[in-house]
C-alpha cells in the first residue's frame, strides 16, 4: 500500500468540540522530532492563543496528559518508547483522557492511518503534512482568533 501523500483529507471521522462551554485551548504535542516541534513552534505564532506543551516520548506524554487536560493531544506514531496506537489505547482507556480529542500523524501507510482511528484517534494525518490543513485542524477543535492572513512568521 502506498504512503498518503501530503494535502489530502485528514483519515476517520472529525470529532468537533463541545458546543456551548469555554475552549480549552492547550495543545499537547506528543512528538520526538525536534525539527516537527520547531515546525509547530512556528505555526503557533499564528494562533497565540493556543498554549503549547510538548512531550517527547509516549510516557511523558500520558503524564502530560494527565496533568494539563489539554484541548487537543498532537500525536506522532513512532516514539522512542511506544507507538501512537499504544498511547491512544491508554488515553481512551483512562478516564481522565478519554474525552480528549487526539489527532495522529503519521508518514506510515494509509493502512496505518486507519488503524490509528481505530484505536482512537479522532483524525488522522499523513506526514509531510500541509500547513493550511494543519491550521484547519487547530481552529475546528481549539477555536480562538488567528492572526490576520499573510505570511507565516
Amino acid at each position: 500500500m502506498s504512503s498518503p501523500q501530503a494535502g489530502h483529507p485528514p483519515q476517520g471521522p472529525v470529532q468537533e468540540p463541545a458546543k456551548g462551554g469555554l475552549v480549552n485551548h492547550t495543545l499537547l504535542y506528543i512528538e520526538d522530532d525536534e525539527n516537527n516541534i520547531c515546525l509547530v513552534q512556528a505555526l503557533l505564532r499564528r494562533r497565540p492563543h493556543i498554549e503549547l506543551h510538548v512531550a517527547m516520548n509516549g510516557r511523558d506524554g500520558l503524564q502530560a496528559a494527565l496533568d494539563k487536560r489539554p484541548g487537543l493531544i498532537l500525536l506522532d506514531n513512532r516514539l522512542p518508547d511506544a507507538t501512537g496506537g499504544e498511547i491512544l489505547r491508554e488515553l481512551t482507556s483512562t478516564a481522565a483522557t478519554t474525552a480528549i480529542p487526539v489527532v495522529a500523524f503519521s508518514s506510515d501507510s494509509a493502512e496505518v492511518l486507519n488503524e490509528l482511528i481505530a484505536s482512537g484517534a479522532a483524525e488522522s494525518v499523513a506526514k509531510p503534512f500541509d500547513i493550511h490543513q494543519f491550521l484547519a485542524i487547530l481552529d475546528r477543535y481549539l477555536p480562538g482568533e488567528p492572526l490576520p492572513s499573510g505570511g507565516i512568521r
